[in-house]
């Protein structure tokens, strides 16, 4: 009976420390915008397709380490994309969330309202700010071709492929952060807000930006 006892009080008082830890870590907005490019000619073989990675967490998860929120800061670079014959946006969203140490950053699932974007994206801090977006195109549901087994050399000759993008990069807040794929594309900002309580009004002041010109983009840190 004893040991039970310190047993639930040793959890209570290690989550009280990580709720505490999560909201006297700093806050950010983060925005997220991923589209398809729709001009690119290529003679790149996608990947095979294997177990889609899932997040812990959404952009609608409303707890300690997660609030949702309106998108704001994104919201030209998103219509410029839109008015562009050479790109498809499948995704925007927006939220809120503490940057903490890679070891106990979550895992943020992505799913697009059409079906057509599907992975995660997780954000971390160790010296610097870096997120890992690990994200599929699905524009092929069917295997290529009709076989199913591997060869004899043991490389996969049937199954779905599909644009895979899976890049981390090193980022900076405040800064437009492109990642780039011959098929697939994703912008990300990360802006500082005070507290998840006053995000509303802290996203009210957050500046927003264009898209920058093609070439000039790419950002890895």
């Amino acid at each position: 009976m004893k040991s039970d006892f310190l047993t639930r009080l040793l959890l209570t008082i290690s989550l009280s420390i990580i709720s505490i830890s999560s909201y006297a870590a700093q806050w950010y907005h983060v925005e997220l915008v991923v589209f398809e490019q729709l001009s690119t000619v290529t003679d790149e073989q996608w990947p095979y397709m294997k177990e889609v990675s899932t997040g812990s967490v959404t952009p609608d998860t409303n707890n300690r380490l997660m609030h949702p929120t309106e998108v704001s800061t994104l919201i030209d670079s998103k219509n410029s994309l839109s008015y562009s014959s050479k790109y498809r946006v499948h995704y925007h969203r927006a939220w809120q969330q503490p940057i903490m140490t890679k070891r106990s950053a979550k895992a943020i699932t992505i799913n697009s309202p059409n079906g057509m974007i599907d992975g995660t994206i997780r954000l971390y801090k160790s010296t610097y700010l870096h997120a890992a977006v690990d994200l599929w195109l699905l524009e092929n549901k069917v295997p290529l071709n009709d076989w199913s087994e591997a060869s004899a050399e043991g490389e996969i000759i049937g199954g779905v492929r599909n644009p895979h993008l899976d890049q981390a990069h090193r980022i900076r807040s405040k800064k437009l952060h492109f990642f780039d794929h011959p098929k697939l594309g994703a912008i990300l900002q990360l802006t500082p807000i005070r507290t998840p309580v006053s995000a509303q009004e802290e996203a009210k002041k957050l500046e927003t930006y264009s898209l920058p010109e093609q070439g000039l983009a790419t950002a890895s840190e």
